[in-house]
């Protein structure tokens, strides 16, 4: 008889399958656009890590209780999916209270190999290995944490903030650019934007709405 091999065809096909199937169980689950997004560019290789997770302040003893409900709710469906698309995590953070905080977080990988390199870097406070799991612009984690960092909310025109905003780059720009590069660094904000749009649209409207509420909360 002759042996059945997997031809690259097939195996290209194979992988883009399971990566649909994953884009698909993100987009339905309870997630918040931001997670979404980085859980998708994580099972799309376009980053080797990712946290994962949700906070919130306790303002009475009531709302603790919810919150606590709620986010043990949150954190299984996380748990489930997570081992429904095969990724390799671990829980840092359970349901506690922490000064009236109340939340949790997850560490998240491609491989196994890249969560114990995290987790390396989480517990050494490596900053620089950790915004590269994350798959950050070099020029942008080499910024990170120093002056040559940039808050790209407040220190660029106004002019080029709204036409970002408007183009919707906003959600893809949730690091810290740098003075010298960001412009080059909005490239891979817009690779990362282009991936987003053409795998999962209601993610990415989602994450638009998402930004423009917390601008117009926050800088408006």
């Amino acid at each position: 008889m002759e042996k059945f091999e997997y031809q690259p065809e097939e195996i290209n096909n194979k992988e883009n399958l399971e990566e649909k199937e994953s884009i698909e169980k993100i987009e339905k689950s309870s997630l918040s656009s931001k997670n979404k997004i980085d859980l998708m560019l994580l099972s799309l290789d376009k980053k080797k890590a990712a946290f994962l997770g949700d906070f919130d302040i306790a303002e009475s003893e009531e709302h603790r209780e919810k919150l606590i409900k709620e986010f043990s709710k949150e954190l299984d469906n996380i748990r489930l999916l997570l081992d429904s698309i095969n990724l390799p995590y671990e829980i840092t953070r359970k349901i506690e209270d922490d000064n009236e905080i109340i939340g949790f977080s997850f560490m998240v990988a491609k491989e196994n190999d890249d969560l114990t390199k995290i987790k390396e870097a989480e517990k050494n406070k490596d900053d620089r290995t950790m915004g590269l799991l994350l798959g950050y612009p070099e020029t942008a984690v080499s910024a990170y944490c120093t002056k040559d960092a940039l808050d790209i909310h407040t220190e660029i025109p106004k002019e080029e903030y709204d036409a970002l905003r408007k183009e919707g780059i906003l959600p893809f720009l949730e690091f810290s650019p740098s003075k010298l590069h960001w412009k080059e660094e909005l490239a891979w904000a817009r690779s990362n934007k282009k991936i987003i749009e053409e795998n999962s649209p209601s993610t990415f409207n989602e994450a638009v709405e998402d930004t423009e509420k917390y601008i117009n909360n926050i800088y408006l």
